[in-house]
Formats: C-alpha cells, sequence, structure tokens
C-alpha cells in the first residue's frame, strides 16, 4: 500500500520503477543496439560528405570560381584603337581627291 504524501498517494515515477532487473537489461540493450546502428549510419553519411568535399575541392581546383561568375560581373570587352590620319603617299592623295569629284547617277526612288 502506498503511503500518503501531503494527501496524495505516492505513486512511481515512471512505469519502469516496477520492472525487474531483465526486463532492464533487455530495454538497454535494445538501445545500445540502436545506437550502434545509428553510429554506424553516421559513420557512413560522415564518409560521403568527406569523399563529396574532395571531389568539389578537385573540380574547384580545375574550374576557379571566378570564371564561373555571372556575365554581369564581367567586364566589358575592350575595343581595338586605330590611328585615324590622313595618307601621306601622294599618289593615296591623288585618289582621294578623285573619288570626291566623281559624280553617281542620279536614280529616282520608284526605280530603286
Amino acid at each position: 500500500m502506498p503511503l500518503p504524501l501531503n494527501g496524495v498517494e505516492q505513486r512511481a515515477a515512471t512505469p519502469r520503477a516496477n520492472m525487474g532487473s531483465l526486463e532492464m537489461l533487455e530495454i538497454l540493450a535494445k538501445k545500445d543496439d540502436l545506437i550502434k546502428d545509428l553510429e554506424k549510419k553516421l559513420k557512413v553519411k560522415d564518409d560521403e560528405i568527406t569523399e563529396l568535399r574532395s571531389q568539389l575541392d578537385k573540380f574547384q581546383s580545375v574550374i576557379p570560381y571566378s570564371a564561373v561568375s555571372s556575365p554581369k560581373d564581367q567586364p566589358r570587352k575592350t575595343r581595338a584603337q586605330g590611328i585615324s590620319a590622313e595618307p601621306q603617299a601622294l599618289r593615296t592623295i591623288q585618289e582621294l581627291s578623285e573619288l570626291s569629284q566623281t559624280t553617281f547617277p542620279e536614280v529616282a526612288k520608284l526605280q530603286r
């Protein structure tokens, strides 16, 4: 018979308090097996993460991260710069003056 405690009967805190030691050992063995199984799964996952990080490092060493950036981040192409100057040879100057005096026949818009 439970002893009264402040007018309330004293009860077992958990149902395990009434179990025998054999039942407790079985529960502990099941928990140990579950822990070992979960630790094995965790080791497999950790090994997989390590392998994937290693592969990522290999790929990043071949393809630098900066080369993968978006086109907006890259600077615009620089245009080639040419030198603009008048021709120096007399023959070229004469050709230009002849071309400027050449007239072309006018063609009406409807005939084009």
